[in-house]
C-alpha cells in the first residue's frame, strides 16, 4: 500500500451559499481497489438544488464505492457513478417543482500503487503538477471546449469564443438523466515520485494554469497547498467569485523526504 499525503480547502466566494462538496477517504487494503479516494462535486439547480445535489453525490459515491461489484478500479468507478446518477433521479423526484434542474459535476480520483484513476462528468478540473508545469488530465465537459475546437478549426475567432454567452454551460452533468459524456480512462495514469495531484471546482479558474503551477511550485515543507491556492484566488478580488474547492495529494515518500533529497531529485528532473 502506497502512502499519500493530502490537503483540502473550500471558499464560498461571493455566492450566497456553498454549493460545492467533497470527501477524502483512505481505502481499506482488503478491498484491493486503491489506497485513497477523493471525490468532488459542484452543484447546480438553484439555491435548493445545488447544495443538495453535491452533498448527495459525494455521500452516495463514498458509500457505494466499496460495495459495488467490479474486477478493476475503472469498473468499480463506473458502477458507482451509475448508482449515484440513479440516486440523483430518485432525489429529484421527491420534489419535482423545488428540485427542478438539480444536478452537479462529479470528479472522483483513486490513487493506487500503480498510479492514478479517475472518472469525471462536468467541468471540474483534474490536474497533474510535474516539474513545475500543470497538465489537465480529464476532459472539460463545458461548451468552452467546443468553442476551443472551433477556434482551432478557424470557424470562430478567439475573441468571439472568449465572450460567448454560453461558454461556461455544461454539456454533461449528473442529473439523474442520461449523461452525455463521461471521462473514464481504463488504464492507470503512471505517476512519478514528485508529482502533485490537484482536483478543483471551476471557481479555481479565476487563476490561470500558470498561476496555479507557480503556487504549487512555491509550497514548502508542511505548508497547506490548498490554503495557498485559496488565498491566491481571494487576492484577485473578483466581484462574482464562484465557490472554490480544492483537493491536493502527493506521495508521502517525496513530500517528507529530506530537503537535500528533494533538491537532488528536482535537479535531476
Amino acid at each position: 500500500m502506497a502512502a499519500w499525503v493530502h490537503d483540502e480547502g473550500m471558499a464560498q466566494g461571493s455566492r450566497s451559499q456553498q454549493e460545492d462538496d467533497y470527501g477524502v477517504f483512505e481505502l481499506p487494503p482488503e478491498l484491493e481497489a486503491g489506497d485513497l479516494l477523493l471525490v468532488l462535486a459542484d452543484g447546480m439547480g438553484g439555491e435548493r438544488g445545488g447544495a443538495r445535489a453535491s452533498a448527495l453525490a459525494v455521500r452516495a459515491f463514498v458509500e457505494t464505492y466499496d460495495m459495488v461489484p467490479g474486477s478493476t478500479i475503472p469498473e468499480r468507478l463506473e458502477c458507482t457513478l451509475t448508482h449515484v446518477n440513479e440516486r440523483m433521479r430518485w432525489e429529484a423526484a421527491t420534489d419535482p417543482d423545488g428540485l427542478d434542474g438539480m444536478g452537479c459535476t462529479l470528479l472522483a480520483v483513486v490513487l493506487a500503487g500503480e498510479g492514478l484513476y479517475w472518472i469525471s462528468v462536468g467541468d471540474s478540473p483534474l490536474w497533474l503538477w510535474r516539474a513545475g508545469r500543470l497538465h489537465r488530465l480529464n476532459q472539460d465537459h463545458a461548451y468552452r471546449s467546443i468553442l476551443a475546437q472551433q477556434v482551432y478549426d478557424g470557424e470562430i475567432s478567439a475573441i468571439d469564443a472568449a465572450h460567448h454567452p454560453d461558454r461556461n454551460a455544461l454539456i454533461s452533468a449528473v442529473t439523474g438523466h442520461s449523461m452525455e459524456l463521461v471521462d473514464l480512462p481504463r488504464q492507470a495514469h503512471t505517476l512519478e515520485r514528485d508529482d502533485q495531484i490537484l482536483l478543483a471546482s471551476d471557481g479555481i479558474l479565476t487563476l490561470s494554469e500558470a498561476e496555479i503551477a507557480d503556487v504549487l511550485d512555491s509550497v514548502r515543507g508542511r505548508e497547506s497547498p490548498c490554503q495557498r491556492l485559496l488565498m491566491a484566488v481571494a487576492a484577485c478580488q473578483r466581484p462574482q467569485q464562484d465557490n472554490v474547492t480544492v483537493l491536493w495529494a502527493q506521495s508521502a515518500a517525496f513530500r517528507f523526504a529530506p530537503w537535500w533529497q528533494r533538491l537532488w531529485r528536482r535537479g535531476r528532473g
